[in-house]
């Protein structure tokens, strides 16, 4: 899947969001590396989706404060698939941001080259499972005569 730069430079991807009514509505999301989250979205695109309000969500923010957040549950559809996660709701008019959270629940692999433009989001490798352990043989002794 490609992705581009919005004007700020900043690497951005096509999303399709859908609350519990399943009803999908497109965005461009910023992908945000320094966003540990799934998805943050601003209080005004979180109506028209029809998210529920789920709780409250203390964040840290890069400047080290902290601050408490609303939180819905919802899903991000992309690329063919679509997972749920918990959306951190933003009061201030911001854009939508897609975080590390989400390249992990989806299993993705982001390569952003500014210099050449690319914004690239492809899958990730899969990660290696162990093999089950080979089953336990009995000691038995010899039978004695």
């Amino acid at each position: 899947m490609t992705g581009s730069f919005d004007s700020a430079g900043c690497p951005t991807i096509d999303i399709e969001i859908s609350g519990p009514l399943g009803h999908k509505h497109q965005f461009t999301a910023m992908v945000d590396t320094g966003f540990s989250g799934f998805l943050l979205l601003p209080i005004l695109s979180a109506f028209p989706v029809g998210l529920l309000l789920q709780g409250t969500m203390r964040i840290t923010l890069a400047d080290g404060s902290t601050q408490t957040k609303l939180t819905c549950l919802g899903s991000i559809h992309f690329d063919g698939k679509e997972d749920v996660g918990v959306i951190v709701i933003e009061p201030q008019n911001t854009q939508v941001l897609v975080g590390m959270e989400f390249l992990r629940i989806f299993n993705l692999r982001l390569t952003v080259e500014p210099n050449s433009g690319i914004v690239e989001i492809v899958a990730g490798t899969p990660i290696p499972t162990a093999p089950p352990p080979a089953p336990e043989t009995p000691n038995i002794p010899p039978a004695q005569n």
